[in-house]
Formats: C-alpha cells, sequence, structure tokens
C-alpha cells in the first residue's frame, strides 16, 4: 500500500516580509506550523513578532506567500482571513469593559456559525469555569488575569 500524503502545514509563510510604511521590519521570513503541533514565535523588544502575526491577518502591507491549510491567503482581506478562524489577539487584557463577559464572548465569536460559537464558548467554560459564573458580570469589574 503506498503511504498516505503528508498534509499542509496548518500556516506556512515563505518570503514573508511587511512593515510600517517605509520601515520594512521583516525580511523574507519562512515558517510553518505544522498540524497539531505547538509553535512559539521568540525575540526580544522589536525583533518583528507583532509585525508577523499582524502581516499573517492582513492588517498592514505584505508581500510573500501565505498559506492557510494549503491554501493562499496572502492577498484575502483581513475580514475574510478571520472567518477563516485566523486572528492576532493582542498582549494584554483586550476586552471591552463596559461589555458583560457573555457579551464580550459572543463578540469574539461573531463570524463564527451560532452553534459552532456556542460550543466554542461553552469550552472556555470547561478550561475556566469561573467566567461561566461571572456571565452577566461587566467584564471590566473582572480582575486583571481574569480579564486576559
Amino acid at each position: 500500500m503506498p503511504p498516505l500524503p503528508e498534509a499542509p502545514p496548518l500556516l506556512e509563510a515563505k518570503g514573508l516580509s511587511a512593515g510600517y510604511g517605509e520601515t520594512r521590519v521583516l525580511h523574507g521570513i519562512d515558517f510553518a506550523v505544522e498540524q497539531g503541533g505547538v509553535t512559539a514565535l521568540l525575540g526580544a523588544n522589536g525583533a518583528g513578532k507583532t509585525t508577523t502575526l499582524r502581516a499573517i491577518c492582513g492588517m498592514l502591507r505584505r508581500s510573500g506567500e501565505i498559506r492557510l491549510g494549503g491554501e493562499r491567503i496572502d492577498t484575502a482581506a483581513t475580514e475574510d482571513i478571520v472567518r477563516r478562524g485566523v486572528g492576532h489577539v493582542p498582549d494584554g487584557r483586550g476586552t471591552f469593559l463596559e461589555l458583560t463577559v457573555e457579551e464580550n464572548l459572543r463578540l469574539g465569536a461573531y463570524t463564527r456559525p451560532t452553534h459552532k460559537a456556542r460550543a466554542d464558548i461553552q469550552r472556555m467554560f470547561d478550561y475556566f469555569p469561573r467566567l461561566a459564573q461571572r456571565l452577566r458580570q461587566q467584564a471590566g469589574t473582572l480582575s486583571g488575569g481574569e480579564q486576559q
């Protein structure tokens, strides 16, 4: 029996370059995130970690090739990339303080079909049971760790 073909990487970049205005920050980087694997992006402040994530999500002008599950996404609009399940969650709390915990969770899942969003939110409650207890609580009243 012939060997099964390998699955493409979940996410792959080849020759990815990006920056801000005339300032180039990424200079043709290559990487792959394998299915089922764990990948870390490490570097000193200013090394380009955030720029890499923003480039993947289409939040800034970039060149090179970006593939998601083998399909090119480097020409896709940011909202289309998000609909495919790729998003950039910035460091810090990132909550809407005036909204409830439930409203924040729903907002984070607004591009997902309702049944999938409900399953995702339930999974978050499984990981963080305290969130389920605080569903109706204003997010701004949670501790810093709970907000994260």
